[in-house]
């Protein structure tokens, strides 16, 4: 019968040389100060551990992916919060004795730092030298050479589309339009002639560009599609960063995250970076305040106006809820602009712009017929109309065509009595 050959085992110094060569060479590139993994070989172990750029699920799963193409065999050893575990596998998978000396791989998410650390009972083969130096590029490659990608990574989104939507696209609201031209694009598009009167009339020059604007006002009302178009309207990226893409269920990572994604929006060069429903991330200090929030708190309070604060970049913050806020965060906002819901007019025009075919008698009805509603619902009401039309058409096997006006009559009579879905079925059924 055939042996099966053993692969070669590089010894440790011989090891610890190749990783340290090869990562130097890949650090040195690296605009950041990297630091090269600590390898150790203790009490007959072999150790390579560093510290991770970022921790969320995409840790997890990038480092997965490593472990797939490197190693054949693997059991997940632990996979519970804060830290998970994958051990090697035997050649033979039914033979398990000194199963505990093969590779394995921990991630550690603590409160000080999270980390990971690859280890194995004696030395390492060459592919699994190879594993350890591609986990420490791949973790840190987005870190070092692409913000957008290390942005993605943290789970914001990041917008080039100049010029896909524009002013038409939101209804009324001339005042808000008035004031963001005025605090926002006008200092964007002209930073010369602002930094010029800032050298005129400062004993110490500092620049009186806004840095910081908060955008206050109900769910719907457009205040991040207003963030896109200045944004295309200047032609700079929009970070968009939703909560749930800070918040982690791992002590001390919220945090962490919000100040890589401050970090990285900067790397962009001049962006605008959006912070969605800053309230659920900094609430009052009044309040009852868990640790997390009170760690995001402080990094948002730093990287607004302080010693960390971003010069390249302009932020966002979008609430509904201001009286919530921190005081101390609403003082590091330059300015606040409030957003209300629209007028009976103002609702009109927005039902224009999702029933063009509707005449304008019509559209000041639906107006009048839809006090309180923001934009977002009446796109709701228009959408939902079309998907009822769609099926009376599909039903009667009819030519395309749109919408009646009766039809958005009664979608709007069942949305104001708050029985919507019932109400409508029933009036579209009857016809």
């Amino acid at each position: 019968m055939k042996e099966t050959v053993q692969p070669e085992l590089i010894p440790f110094d011989r090891m610890r040389e190749q990783v340290e060569k090869n990562l130097t060479t890949y650090i040195s590139q690296s605009s950041e100060c990297l630091e090269l993994p600590k390898i150790t070989y203790e009490k007959g172990v072999s150790t390579v551990s560093f510290p991770l750029p970022y921790f969320n699920e995409m840790t997890i799963f990038t480092i997965i992916s490593i472990i797939k193409t490197h190693i054949e065999n693997v059991r997940i050893h632990s996979f519970g919060d804060g830290y998970y575990a994958f051990q090697m596998m035997n050649r033979n998978l039914f033979h398990t004795e000194g199963l505990l000396d093969n590779l394995k791989v921990e991630i550690f998410g603590l409160s000080s730092g999270s980390r990971t650390e690859i280890s194995k009972k004696g030395n390492l083969t060459q592919e699994e030298v190879n594993f350890t130096i591609e986990i420490f590029k791949e973790l840190y490659e987005v870190e070092q050479d692409n913000p957008e990608t290390a942005l993605r990574r943290l789970g914001a989104s990041v917008y080039h589309d100049h010029g896909a939507l524009d002013w038409n696209y939101i209804a009324g609201y001339e005042d808000v339009k008035r004031k963001i031209r005025e605090s926002i694009i006008m200092p964007l598009q002209n930073p010369d002639i602002y930094d010029s009167i800032a050298q005129l009339t400062r004993r110490s020059f500092e620049t009186n560009r806004p840095s910081a604007i908060l955008f206050d006002g109900p769910p719907g009302v457009g205040k991040t599609t207003i963030a896109r178009i200045i944004a295309g309207e200047v032609k700079i990226p929009l970070v968009y960063v939703p909560v749930e893409s800070i918040m982690s269920k791992w002590y001390g990572q919220s945090s962490q995250n919000l100040s890589a994604i401050f970090d990285n929006t900067e790397f962009l060069g001049s962006a605008i970076l959006f912070l969605d429903e800053i309230d659920s991330l900094a609430g009052s200090r009044n309040s009852n305040m868990f640790e997390a929030t009170r760690r995001i708190l402080s990094v948002l309070l730093r990287r607004l106006d302080g010693i960390d604060s971003i010069s390249n970049t302009i932020t966002i913050g979008a609430t509904n809820r201001r009286g919530d806020l921190d005081p101390a965060l609403i003082s590091r906002f330059d300015q606040t602009i409030s957003f209300p819901l629209p007028n009976d007019k103002e609702r009109a025009a927005i039902f224009s712009g999702y029933a063009r075919h509707i005449g304008e008698e019509d559209l000041l009805t639906f107006g009048e017929l839809t006090p309180g509603l923001s934009g977002r619902s009446i796109k709701d009401i228009c959408e939902y109309t079309e998907r009822r039309w769609a099926r009376k058409l599909i039903i009667k096997k009819a030519d395309p065509c749109a919408p009646s006006p009766d039809y958005y009559r009664y979608s709007i009579n069942s949305w104001m009595g708050d029985n919507f879905s019932d109400t409508t079925d029933k009036a579209m059924n009857s016809e």
